[in-house]
């Protein structure tokens, strides 16, 4: 009988331990961190989205110059806004601020994709001929935000290839998607796929990797 209480007795002071070891905690436990040398994890920061604007491409422009000297880097690390900026330069038609003192179009490197965002007027998607009913829903200027895969196509061109437009908080059928690209960034060429967005980049960037954050671009092999 004594046995049993003894651990009963026991039992309830750990608990009392341990209930007073987690309130007090933030007084000890940085203590006992610093004394073990424990370091806080790192929290990585969300990406941001990145303004496209002409001194963006210029900055984009200087850096990928380096890759073209013989002595120059072997990859290096742009701002998905400066990229944009610079391989897009007016290929999107009707993008930009829908009232004065409002931000044009931006952009965001995520996992193996980049979103580019801004603002249109429905009557630059075609209307009732591309969005079907959305057309009596949505009118005048509109958020429309893009996303899809950057990927090389060679012969000096990138394409984002889209996979995802919402208008407002509407995301379009992808049945869509290429009619509503050729709206508002038709492409030259035929041969590239409708529902791509084409990027001038130099022939020296012979591949392109995406991570949240960051745009890498590698030197083609000499």
């Amino acid at each position: 009988m004594f046995g049993c209480i003894g651990r009963i007795v026991v039992l309830a002071a750990l608990i009392v331990v341990g209930a007073v070891g987690y309130v007090t905690r933030g007084y000890w436990e940085p203590k006992v961190r610093a004394r073990l040398g424990w370091k806080p994890a790192v929290v990585a920061a969300a990406p941001a989205w990145e303004v496209i604007t002409p001194a963006g491409a210029e900055r984009a422009r200087t850096a990928i110059a380096t890759l073209k000297k013989p002595t120059g880097p072997s990859f290096l690390n742009v701002k998905v806004g400066d990229l944009v900026a610079f391989a897009l330069d007016s290929a999107l038609h009707g993008w930009g601020p829908a009232a004065p003192g409002k931000a044009g179009a931006e952009a965001l490197a995520g996992e193996n994709t980049v979103s580019i965002r801004g603002t249109i007027h429905t009557k630059d998607l075609g209307g009732a001929a591309a969005l079907g009913p959305l057309a009596g829903v949505l009118e005048g200027d509109q958020p429309i935000e893009v996303r899809g895969r950057l990927e090389i196509a060679g012969n000096g061109r990138a394409q984002l290839r889209v996979e995802r437009i919402a208008l407002k908080n509407l995301v379009l059928p992808s049945a869509a998607i290429g009619v509503i690209v050729q709206r508002f960034a038709p492409r030259k060429d035929k041969t590239m796929d409708a529902a791509s967005i084409v990027l001038t980049l130099p022939r020296e960037i012979a591949d392109i990797r995406v991570t949240p954050g960051r745009v890498t671009l590698y030197k083609a092999a000499k």
